[in-house]
């Protein structure tokens, strides 16, 4: 038992929590229409599939790495560390991991807003859907000034946009905004 406990660490749940993310990104990919394929330039996949290859290696490298790459962050040792200093608190209660959890919310928020996305992003479009990701993302990081939130998750949404529907010829969905699009190109 105590072998197993050894092995479980925090980092490795982590990494195989974004490497099966990561398959199911690439599953997902695989699943977009050739409808948007365009002669002479990459699919629409491409970006996507190198994304889910360079995260799938992440989470792979994160799961199958040595303690001491990777620092001694087991989950059974806070635990332990834990119960010392409660006593009064029953092993089976779970504070140990509701306090655990409360202190990496945001990292738990990031994820949520991820999951977000990906469910959100077909019907708001690629622009709305990023913008919004992008902002939550540097609130979640600590930034405070909004003119600074806003203004950067625009300004990479804009540049992302232009860089594949202008530099690769990907149309990405424009979901509620297009409307918007089309009656500014008549």
């Amino acid at each position: 038992m105590d072998a197993i406990r050894h092995l479980i660490t925090r980092t490795r749940v982590e990494g195989l929590a974004i490497l099966l993310v990561a398959a199911g990104y690439l599953w997902e990919a695989q699943n977009v229409s050739d409808n948007f394929q365009m002669p002479g330039v990459p699919g629409p996949t491409a970006f996507p599939d190198l994304l889910g290859v360079v995260f799938g290696l992440a989470g792979l490298w994160l799961l199958i790495s040595p303690d001491k790459w990777l620092g001694k962050q087991k989950i059974a040792a806070v635990d332990e560390d834990e119960e010392e200093e409660q006593p009064e608190a029953p092993a089976s209660s779970g504070a140990g991991f509701w306090r655990r959890l409360a202190g990496s919310w945001h990292f738990y928020a990031m994820w949520a807003v991820v999951l977000g996305y990906l469910l959100l992003m077909p019907w708001l479009g690629f622009p709305l859907a990023t913008a919004v990701l992008l902002a939550t993302f540097f609130l979640l990081l600590g930034e405070t000034r909004w003119p600074v939130v806003l203004g950067l998750a625009l300004a990479v949404t804009f540049v992302i946009y232009a860089g594949f529907a202008l530099g690769l010829n990907v149309r990405l969905p424009l979901g509620v905004l297009a409307p918007l699009f089309t009656a500014a190109g008549q």
